[in-house]
């Protein structure tokens, strides 16, 4: 178990923030030591996974079309991976290629060779979930990946339905203002009570026009977020073929009752717009 100072040491270390404690909180509940670990959307250092994690195998699985889609802005938000000459395609993987005790695939997990069923003890996601189009797909790939008895863990946010939910990448405007989704200069809850051009309208008052039409673009065309709210999360899940051993929504951020009245009659039957993520804990019976 990793306390406090050595979450921060490790984070200092590996110069990585959430994910030491989302992968401390995954090794308190469904743990590592000696199982073969299919990361599904991320590349955690092989140090890290190996020797403090105690995994016996790891592999990891980027999704370079992410990548190129938010790095397209010019500017880094997030960890991408570092890449080397030897870029196997996770559709080509076999069973023969996990022959070392850390492996790196791209693609999706939707791409999963039948070959790759049955492989691994526990699948490990982060961050990820509200980034994946083909949900319902990449959830029953990722149970047929899991050998019986095996167990998916998953934490991400934000989620669509949440106050920042759009995701917004690092864009730079003219004025050299840095805006993302942790400095956006859309107001909470505002990609889904506006229409775009209606948010187009708003921004030009905070940056320039080209500026306004690729956040524009970013918060309701880039393919770099599914836009599903969380109750969708759940619904999928609940019909995956998974067994839920755990579910619950996390990081909430108190909805102002004037905007939760626009938001319900906006979309009828939805009623979580609180809730920034969510985990789950999942598992393969047969």
């Amino acid at each position: 178990m990793m306390d406090a100072e050595k979450v921060k040491q490790l984070q200092q270390e590996f110069g990585l923030s959430y994910h030491i404690e989302y992968a401390s909180f995954a090794q308190q509940t469904v743990g590592f030591h000696g199982k073969k670990v299919l990361e599904v959307g991320g590349s955690l250092p092989q140090r890290f996974v190996i020797e403090e994690l105690g995994a016996a195998q790891w592999t990891a699985l980027e999704e370079l079309d992410y990548w190129k889609e938010t790095l397209s802005t010019g500017y880094v938000l997030g960890t991408p991976p570092i890449e080397d000459n030897q870029k196997i395609l996770f559709s080509s993987a076999t069973p023969a290629l996990l022959d070392k005790n850390y492996n790196i695939f791209y693609g999706h997990i939707e791409d999963l060779p039948e070959q790759m069923e049955s492989q691994f003890d526990l699948i490990f996601s982060i961050a990820a979930f509200e980034h994946i189009a083909r949900l319902p797909l990449a959830l029953d790939k990722m149970r047929r990946a899991l050998v019986p008895g095996g167990k998916l863990f998953t934490m991400f946010a934000p989620v669509w339905s949440c106050y920042n939910g759009h995701h917004l990448p690092e864009i730079v405007d003219d004025a050299g203002n840095h805006w993302s989704f942790g400095n956006s200069p859309i107001p909470p809850w505002g990609h889904l009570l506006f229409r775009p051009m209606e948010l187009y309208d708003l921004l030009c008052g905070k940056c320039d026009e080209k500026t306004a039409r690729e956040i524009v673009y970013f918060v309701y065309n880039s393919p770099h977020i599914n836009r599903f709210f969380i109750d969708d999360y759940i619904e999928m899940v609940e019909r995956s073929g998974f067994t839920v051993l755990q579910s619950q929504a996390i990081y909430e951020v108190p909805v102002p009752d004037l905007v939760k009245q626009q938001l319900q009659k906006q979309y009828p039957g939805r009623k979580d717009f609180s809730n920034s993520g969510i985990f789950f804990i999942l598992e393969r019976k047969f």
